[in-house]
């Protein structure tokens, strides 16, 4: 079957799972991939279900289950679809330009400097219009899958998980590496710039893990 490569700009948001774009940023990508995908759409959302069918696997004849729409998505005139939906080749996102930030507990922060094109927009939240054919744009941005009031919850997770850690049958030495860890838990929020009780600066999902006395990392 028919592969092509299609280079292609997008919208990019000020910074990444942001829901704004002031700064008028622009990622450039190249997809590589087959030339014609289906897709399928919720009948009763008209959203993307995330799931695609390739010519490898007879998209164009593949049966559409009766609560689902099947659409052909033309890669060479929608490549960036294309590459949300998972048709595009494996890259190793390693390899590109690279955003570093050192965070005010003096962890560093790394990402790619333009977010590549499936961590900029949410493709389940994609709307098609079965009147026109077509899928609403602008594409939303991807939403955030973390923020601060969901860490404290984790925080006090952990906190309550690891509280025989530290009582009073724990060998003094262990007992002081795990009281240490405790503390840096509880010290997440103003680490990160917050009066007590509020919302640090930082965003939550940049927050790195914190390596536990035996190994495992919260």
């Amino acid at each position: 079957m028919a592969k092509i490569q299609k280079t292609f700009s997008y919208d990019a948001p000020d910074d990444y799972l942001h829901q704004t774009r002031t700064l008028n940023k622009v990622g450039v990508w190249t997809y590589d991939g087959h030339d014609k995908i289906w897709a399928f759409v919720d009948k009763e959302t008209n959203k993307l279900t995330g799931d695609f069918k390739t010519p490898d696997e007879n998209g164009d004849t593949y049966p559409t289950p009766l609560h689902l729409i099947k659409v052909e998505i033309d890669c060479n005139q929608n490549p960036l679809l294309a590459c949300l939906l998972g048709a595009d080749e494996v890259k190793d996102y390693g390899l590109l330009d690279q955003h570093e930030e050192t965070l005010p507990d003096g962890t560093v922060y790394r990402r790619p400097l333009i977010p590549p094109p499936d961590h900029t927009y949410e493709l389940t939240d994609i709307v098609y219009d079965p009147t026109t054919g077509n899928f609403l744009e602008p594409y939303p941005w991807k939403k955030p899958h973390m923020d601060w009031a969901g860490i404290r919850e984790w925080r006090s997770r952990v906190l309550s998980y690891t509280d025989d850690r530290v009582g009073d049958d724990v060998p003094a030495g262990v007992k002081a590496q795990w009281e240490e860890y405790r503390q840096k838990l509880r010290d997440i929020p103003q680490a990160h710039g917050a009066a007590p009780g509020g919302i640090p600066s930082t965003d939550p999902w940049k927050i790195q893990p914190i390596p536990a006395p035996d190994g495992t990392e919260a």
